[in-house]
């Protein structure tokens, strides 16, 4: 998808990113959440993937002290398996790159097959699990990780 755009989350995408939540999670962040993710921009690095001038898919990360955790990442059903949550995944590790941070975490359901060869992809490895983490249904998670920089084994 060449003409896919990322940019960074603000207000007026909020609606539609709202919307592709209510699509895909049983328990969908609020308004309120997504909004304060645009407000609080000392902590959040969010962005949305924008095509044909539409919001199709979005990620939310928090940057703090050397780390970054992802909270969020949605595509869309219209628009999934086109690489665009590998692109939104990409600019958040290549933005982590660029403010030194040495470590990526994020969670996800241990049933998410297609989520975890995602992140498996792109260098994350299980370190956890957190028990009964999701609320909706008691699911546990998977605690991925992804060292960057001079902090990657190997490097």
């Amino acid at each position: 998808m060449t003409d896919l755009v990322i940019e960074p989350l603000d207000e007026p995408h909020l609606a539609r990113v709202l919307e592709i939540e209510r699509e895909l999670f049983r328990a969908p962040w609020s308004l309120v959440m997504f909004r304060q993710e645009v407000e609080e921009r000392w902590l959040s690095r969010s962005f949305v993937a924008v095509f044909d001038n539409q919001v199709v898919g979005y990620v939310i990360a928090w940057f703090l002290r050397g780390e970054v955790h992802i909270l969020n990442l949605g595509v869309t059903p219209s628009h999934q398996r086109r690489g665009i949550a590998r692109r939104l995944l990409r600019h958040i590790l290549d933005f982590a790159e660029e403010t030194s941070s040495a470590l990526v975490t994020l969670e996800v359901r241990v049933s998410n097959e297609a989520a975890k060869r995602l992140y498996a992809s792109m260098g994350f490895a299980s370190v956890g699990i957190r028990r009964r983490y999701y609320r909706d249904n008691d699911e546990d998670a998977l605690v991925m990780t992804r060292r960057l920089g001079r902090d990657r084994q190997g490097a």
